[in-house]
């Protein structure tokens, strides 16, 4: 499977969505500046369709933002590998927040205008400001409705699984 990944902390947690990797207990990344590395499974949280990662190294991780002061009609960028063609960008709008998602009364999801297609799932969706405000996750039927988890809920996401596989937070 092809999808999207990024780092979320110094010392190599990468979160990325869950049906990406299928089960997978590794995966290969490729980094933009080293190549290719072999990433070990953490741990998934499938209600969020989340899986985190780990990476060896030092890097410089994305910022997460407040996805609470995420507002509708604010630029913003989905990053990702759409189509297994590689890094790609496209901009679009936040068209809604708090939109429910797949699971039933989770609202949970900002939606966009920014393509997102297949490869795109884990990547963030970033604001003007560089920092990631949610995970690309999925799109609609529609033309230019996709749906991102919002940065707070990765956030809580990401801890759930570090507190049930390593007895510690990491965000």
């Amino acid at each position: 499977a092809q999808g999207t990944g990024f780092i979320l902390t110094t010392d190599g947690f990468v979160v990325t969505n869950a049906h990406v990797l299928s089960g997978a207990r590794f995966a290969d990344g490729i980094l933009s500046n080293s190549g290719v590395e072999g990433m070990d499974l953490i741990g998934y949280n499938l209600t969020l369709d989340l899986a985190l990662l780990k990476i060896d190294g030092t890097y410089e991780p994305l910022k997460l933002g407040d996805s609470n002061d995420v507002r509708v009609g604010e630029k913003v960028i989905a990053i990702g590998n759409p189509l297994g063609l590689g890094f790609s960008v496209s901009e679009g709008i936040v068209s809604g927040v708090h939109r429910e998602g797949l699971e039933r009364d989770l609202f949970a999801y900002i939606q966009t205008d920014a393509a997102l297609n297949p490869g795109n799932s884990g990547g963030p969706l970033i604001n003007t400001d560089g920092v990631a405000i949610g995970i690309n996750n999925f799109k609609a039927r529609g033309e230019n409705i996709g749906f991102a988890l919002e940065s707070n809920h990765l956030k809580s996401g990401v801890n759930d699984i570090t507190m049930r596989k390593l007895n510690r937070s990491i965000l």
